[in-house]
């Protein structure tokens, strides 16, 4: 039983990893856009006047991804916070089905419960846990992608309003 408390605990390794990754990029994300809040005149003045010219189309489609990929960037950070798995009942692994118990039910359970039910719960938390753990780094990975088309739009944005780069 002790390599399977190795295992939840190199799989919980595993979701902080995924959490330590995601605020740098969501942090990106907003400085970026914050950086372009002084230029937010001249972006809307190319979006959103004047005839329609190549010049103002491709004005509006660059404004357009990058608001778009920007969004994303910051769903796919944000999302590897949220919860996503529920109490799954009356474990004596999981710490939110250990937190609704009462206090004496907890310990007169962990004292009955035989020992072959506790290492199922065990599997089956570690089983859970690496289920959260792919869906956290399958979230950070797409925001990472992402990100750099994120920049390059960014960059041009800032060059196109005028900014000296």
């Amino acid at each position: 039983m002790k390599s399977h408390y190795e295992s939840l605990s190199r799989v919980i390794q595993f979701t902080r990893a995924a959490d330590i990754k995601a605020g740098p990029i969501f942090a990106l994300q907003i400085a970026l856009a914050g950086s372009l809040a002084p230029r937010y005149d001249e972006l809307f003045l190319m979006v959103a006047s004047g005839p329609w010219s190549w010049e103002r189309i491709l004005a509006v489609g660059i404004t357009s991804t990058y608001l778009l990929l920007l969004s994303t960037v910051a769903w796919f950070s944000a999302m590897v916070y949220m919860p996503v798995n529920p109490k799954t009942g009356a474990s004596l692994v999981f710490f939110a089905d250990i937190a609704a118990m009462d206090y004496n039910d907890f310990f007169a359970q962990s004292r009955t419960t035989p020992v072959d039910d506790i290492e199922a719960q065990l599997l089956d938390q570690i089983y859970r846990v690496s289920v959260v753990a792919s869906l956290k780094m399958s979230r950070v990975r797409w925001a990472i992608i992402l990100s750099m088309p994120t920049v390059l739009l960014w960059l041009g944005l800032l060059v196109w309003s005028g900014v000296k780069v």
